[in-house]
């Protein structure tokens, strides 16, 4: 791998004044850089640590904001693409708008490895076409333990509605 690449994105009406804030810039990158190779040589395990946990959940923000939200063409090339079963579960959390993994697994039959490979297959195949995942997933407490909720993402439950 070569260096990591640096945009800048400066407007300017001259030369000499892109010639300044370009230094400007420079100047300020540099200034940060120092003073974080500076300060991490200071820094204990866990903030370390903290830090990491930062920089993923940031990363991961990232990623989500540069995937596209879903247009009706490629929803409908979507669905043509799944399986029977993985239909099946999508029209099972379609109808319930948010649904508990224990009562998909009652409402659909299937076992709970399975609802989980379909989910994390529709969603690789989202993501492979650009788009957003489309089976959000959230861990919530239900009756003293622990259950996983899923939900449609929005824009993707928006066009299926009228499709």
């Amino acid at each position: 791998m070569g260096k990591p690449k640096i945009k800048i994105d400066i407007e300017a009406d001259d030369i000499s004044s892109l010639c300044s804030k370009l230094y400007l810039e420079l100047q300020r990158y540099n200034a940060v850089r120092s003073f974080i190779d500076h300060t991490i040589e200071y820094m204990d395990i866990d903030a370390l640590k903290d830090i990491e946990r930062k920089v993923s959940k940031r990363i991961s923000y990232i990623k989500e904001l540069q995937t596209v939200a879903w247009d009706e063409k490629s929803a409908e090339r979507y669905l043509k693409k799944l399986s029977q079963d993985a239909k099946k579960i999508l029209e099972i959390i379609k109808q319930s708008e948010r649904i508990t993994k224990s009562e998909l697994m009652k409402k659909s039959s299937f076992q709970p490895m399975k609802i989980a490979g379909l989910i994390a297959g529709m969603n690789n195949m989202a993501m492979k076409m650009g788009k957003r995942p489309v089976i959000l997933r959230e861990y919530i407490r239900s009756g003293g333990r622990w259950d996983i909720e899923y939900r449609l993402e929005h824009s993707f439950s928006e066009l299926i509605k009228q499709i």
